[in-house]
């Protein structure tokens, strides 16, 4: 008879159905939060996204979790697991830990959007890897040039 495997949560998880949106270097991707705890969260998304990939998550978190009235939160996750859940069908179960939550204003999905692209772009122009990138591209329309 086999064993029943060890818990590995460091906190406890509560059933949810929302809606959400998984904000990727590749672009956005219609999801549904499943479930969530304090340091992670599993969807299920419309298409594949790469285990071990930076993502952005935007949902209104319900009454039931924030014990107040329903919030806008964006999370920023780190993608741990992907379950291809229809053998090829399109629907991904994505398990993926909180780095970070930021409660945001009440706004609508265009606004979210907009809001979410600018962070990243802004984030991503901030690394030294993009700055390191930037440089070379400098140096090569300077060498092309003469």
């Amino acid at each position: 008879m086999a064993s029943p495997q060890q818990e590995k949560r460091s906190a406890p998880r509560k059933d949810v159905k929302v809606p959400a949106k998984v904000h990727t270097t590749k672009g956005d991707i219609q999801a549904e939060a499943l479930n969530l705890s304090q340091s992670g969260i599993f969807l299920e998304c419309a298409s594949h996204v790469s285990e071990g990939s930076a993502v952005d998550i935007v949902m209104i978190l319900p009454k039931e979790i924030t014990g107040e009235a329903a919030k806008w939160v964006c999370c920023s996750a780190t993608v741990k697991r992907v379950e291809d859940k229809t053998n090829g069908g399109g629907r991904y179960g994505v398990a993926a830990t909180v780095d970070k939550i930021q409660a945001m204003p009440e706004l609508t999905w265009p606004e979210v959007d907009r809001r979410i692209s600018s962070r990243r772009s802004r984030d991503r122009r901030e690394t030294p890897r993009a700055q390191a990138r930037e440089r070379r591209g400098a140096d090569r329309r300077k060498s092309a040039g003469k």
